[in-house]
Formats: C-alpha cells, structure tokens, sequence
C-alpha cells in the first residue's frame, strides 16, 4: 500500500473480530511508526500504554462513552505525553502525529483502529484508571484489532475552497 492510498482509506473501524490476538511483531511494528512522528525539537514526548487484559479493557470501556467496541477489539493503545519532556506546550501536536502514523501503519498492516480522544475531558480519571504518573498525560485512546466488516470510504474530501494562498 503506497502512502496516498493509506491515508485515503484508513477509516475509523468499530467492529471487531472478537479474540483475535495480533503477533507481536505486528504491535512493534505499529508503535515503531509512531515513534518516528516528528516532534518540536525532537524531544520525542510521548509515551505508549498496551491494554490487553480483557478485565482492564472492561473498565476503559465502561468509562469512556465512545469506546463501546474496545472490547472486542482486544486492544487499546493509550497515546500519553511525558510533561517533562515536552517543547513549550507541544506535546499534544507531538502525540497526535504519532498517533496519526500508529493507525496509518495498522491500517498498512491489515488492521483496524478508532482514535478515542482523552484529552482535556477525560485526563483524571483515566490517570487514575491506569495509575498513570503525575508527569504522564493521556491524550488519547486508539482502539487496534482486526476488522470484523469492510469500512464504507466516504465520499472525495478534497475541497479547493477551503486553500488558501498567501493570504486569505
């Protein structure tokens, strides 16, 4: 799969194949990805929760009220800034675009994944949940697991409205 054809069909998945277990080569190869995310001065701030344990997954999904099919899903992947190691407050952004390459590169691999955001809402009780750090901040949940049904692509996104050059 070239990178275009990735990033226009990667799509949120809700349904999964209930007890599937993926290689573990497959989760390195996933969080790798999202460790190559670039990041204000390549401070690298995030951090990576694996929750498998069927009865820990029970409680994040009973606490967050998108994320019904985690279950199923079998695994979720907490998306966490170190707040020590952040660049002046980008942390999030730095976050966010690895978690952006974690599901392009599950995608790649044949699996399906759905962002579950955290952050601001949800920070406390999930640190809480997770007995996270107080320097460690979850900033979201990414449901991983293979697709139990095909995802509808949506319609052509492109809007040439919405580009802007040089000035508004």
């Amino acid at each position: 799969m070239n990178t275009t054809e990735a990033i226009l069909t990667r799509r949120s998945v809700r349904h999964y194949e209930a007890g599937f277990k993926m290689p573990e080569s497959d989760l390195t190869t996933i969080l790798r990805a999202g460790m190559y995310a670039p990041s204000a001065m390549n401070k690298q701030p995030w951090e990576f929760l694996v929750v498998t344990d069927s009865v820990l997954l029970t409680m994040v999904r009973d606490n967050h009220p998108y994320a019904a099919f985690l279950t199923d899903a079998g695994m979720g992947i907490f998306v966490c800034v170190d707040l020590s190691k952040e660049y002046n407050g980008m942390g999030i952004m730095d976050v966010s675009m690895a978690s952006q390459n974690i599901m392009l590169q599950a995608h790649d691999l044949g699996y399906g994944t759905c962002y579950c955001g955290i952050y601001p809402d949800r920070c406390e009780e999930f640190n809480d949940l997770l007995k996270l750090p107080e320097h460690i901040q979850p900033i979201g949940l990414i449901a991983l697991g293979k697709p139990s049904k095909e995802v509808k692509q949506p319609e052509e996104r492109y809007n040439s409205e919405l580009v802007h050059f040089n000035q508004w």
